[in-house]
């Protein structure tokens, strides 16, 4: 990543920062003069396949210009900047570029910032890196950080289903090159099987990161042991009445083959014929 820094203070103080870097050089310009700062990519670029952006490191938001394969992105500017800012390619030194500020005003006063991403990557951002980084009884707590963001990104989180959830926090500091780092915090309740997303959104990009979410608490433990138990239970009831059943059956089947003795059977046959 290539980044050349612009400073702005009516008088225009210009730094670089790069692979290479020139000294710091200083451009005298008046209240309602045009302003040209110069840059020195260090790199060869071709105009046609090349993504730069310019924004001021004070401002939360938009950039000032923004150049991707050959056209200019008009619709990310802010109105402060409308038809005030243009990039010059110089053809004998394809390294060099310059940003061109018209009508310079007491309000263009900062820090310019132009960025070129390398080796064809459309973003100067990190990923957002997503952990559980505490559990409380049923509950999930996730972290979500990512930098190298500008303008300065929004965040959300979102569950499995695409449902928002409340951010108990959202951080934002900046570097010493004017770009954003954000860090966010989140809880969940924890299921048997759930994701989150930690979603960063700007006018220029948008990136994602979810995190699958398994976790068994200590209540839903005790719920499947008090469940195993109660299945064991029942089944030894089962059995229990099962068994009793069938002793049942066969005391009966006992009563009705009693055997008369020998000596008794004539005497029983008489009392029948009575």
């Amino acid at each position: 990543m290539q980044r050349c820094f612009l400073m702005l203070l009516l008088l225009l103080v210009t730094s670089v920062r790069g692979v290479t870097a020139p000294p710091p050089s200083t451009v005298m310009v008046e209240v309602g003069a045009d302003a040209v700062l110069p840059c020195h990519l260090g790199l060869a670029v071709n105009p046609s396949t090349l993504r730069m952006e310019c924004f001021r490191s004070d401002l939360t938001s938009d950039y000032v210009f923004v150049w991707v394969e050959g056209r200019e992105r008009v619709n990310q500017k802010p109105q402060l900047y409308q038809g005030r800012t243009s990039v010059l390619f110089d053809t004998m030194k394809l390294e060099e570029v310059s940003l061109n500020l018209t009508n310079v005003t007491a309000l263009d006063e900062g820090t310019y910032i132009c960025r070129v991403p390398r080796h064809g990557r459309s973003y100067a951002s990190s990923p957002p890196a997503v952990r559980v980084v505490r559990e409380v009884g049923s509950t999930a707590e996730l972290w979500c950080k990512s930098a190298g963001w500008h303008p300065k990104p929004n965040v959300s989180w979102l569950d499995e289903t695409g449902k928002l959830l409340p951010a108990e926090s959202v951080e934002t500091l900046r570097d010493a090159d004017g770009l954003f780092k954000v860090s966010s915090r989140v809880s969940v309740d924890k299921r048997w099987s759930q994701s989150a997303t930690c979603r960063l959104q700007s006018v220029a990009q948008s990136r994602e990161t979810s995190v699958q979410i398994r976790v068994l608490t200590w209540y839903m433990y005790g719920v499947l042991v008090l469940g195993l138990i109660g299945v064991c239970v029942a089944a030894g009831f089962l059995v229990q009445d099962f068994r009793l059943r069938n002793r049942n059956v066969h005391g009966k089947d006992a009563k009705l083959e009693v055997n008369v003795p020998a000596g008794q059977e004539a005497q029983a046959e008489q009392k029948v014929q009575v």
